[in-house]
């Protein structure tokens, strides 16, 4: 699925706005799904077991890989979907920023996640404006046996944050491979329960209000002569736009400062091998920190 009518993106914009989520089939096509499937199999080859220690939140046997655009350059198109764009901007606004982007790869018999927001990260009092908005590219298959995201209908609306006490009645994220699910950062969600015996393949690709901090620290995790490479659809959702009068370099548009700085552009970068190669390194002193 390439680009959206005006009609088609307010009908999913409506749809978010008033169940909190909304399902866009066949927005990935098979090619490019089997590409991003196979630059997943060659992350678990570079960093295996993912970048994040196992953990009862983020998953016992759930493998996240975060920092991609350092990765293959099909994360590049992933975080520049034009029909998913089209979409955010209706539900975030003009200038809204990639936040933070990662897989999701669900292991066989891991637990249900707990209920939780996306946006609780800011620590606003509901009800407010949109803040975050996120995308789950359904890889493989989604259904309950494979623990299909389950959702809250309608809990966006909802007067406070999810209470990690409490049990809620959920739905499950039906959706065929290729589907992307768009799941409100108030909406009341969580992975489910994989009963079956394969992974189930997703990303999460995150976007929050032009106005709100990324999740990932992306302005300095990617070398700025490999920013200046990528579009300027990506780069204009990575903070380079500015928004509402924010985000500005010397009163202008960042980009003219950029090259004037960090030009000609290039995607080398010599710290990428090494970053790879801290892989092991970094778990183990966060698993160190854990138990300390």
């Amino acid at each position: 699925m390439g680009k959206l009518t005006q009609d088609e993106a307010n009908q999913y914009a409506e749809a978010i706005e008033r169940d909190g989520y909304a399902i866009m089939e066949g927005a990935i096509p098979d090619d490019f799904r089997e590409e991003i499937c196979a630059e997943l199999d060659r992350l678990q080859q570079v960093r295996p077991g993912g970048d994040i220690p196992p953990g009862p939140f983020t998953g016992l046997v759930t493998r996240r890989w975060f920092d991609v655009l350092n990765d293959g350059e099909v994360w590049e198109r992933v975080a520049t979907h034009p029909g998913i764009l089209a979409v955010l901007e209706k539900v975030l606004g003009e200038g809204f920023l990639l936040s933070t982007m990662g897989s999701a790869v669900v292991g066989p018999g891991e637990k249900a996640q707990a209920i939780h927001v996306d946006d609780g990260v800011y620590q606003f009092p509901r009800p407010h404006p949109n803040l975050v908005c996120n995308t789950m590219w359904a890889l493989s298959d989604f259904t309950e046996e494979t623990g299909a995201t389950r959702v809250v209908p309608g809990s966006n609306h909802l007067p406070d944050d999810p209470d990690f006490s409490k049990d809620y009645e959920t739905v499950p994220v039906v959706m065929p491979a290729g589907s992307v699910a768009f799941v409100l950062g108030s909406c009341y969600h969580g992975a489910g329960h994989n009963q079956s015996n394969g992974d189930r393949v997703a990303l999460t690709i995150n976007y929050c209000n032009g106005s709100m901090r990324q999740q990932e620290n992306l302005m300095m995790s990617v070398h700025p002569s490999r920013m200046l490479t990528f579009p300027k659809a990506l780069q204009d959702i990575l903070g380079f736009k500015v928004c509402k009068g924010a985000g500005h370099m010397f009163a202008q548009d960042p980009r003219d400062e950029m090259v004037r700085h960090y030009g000609p552009p290039t995607a080398a970068d010599d710290y990428m091998d090494r970053r790879n190669a801290l892989h092991a390194e970094r778990l183990a002193a966060r698993q160190s920190k854990a138990r300390a």
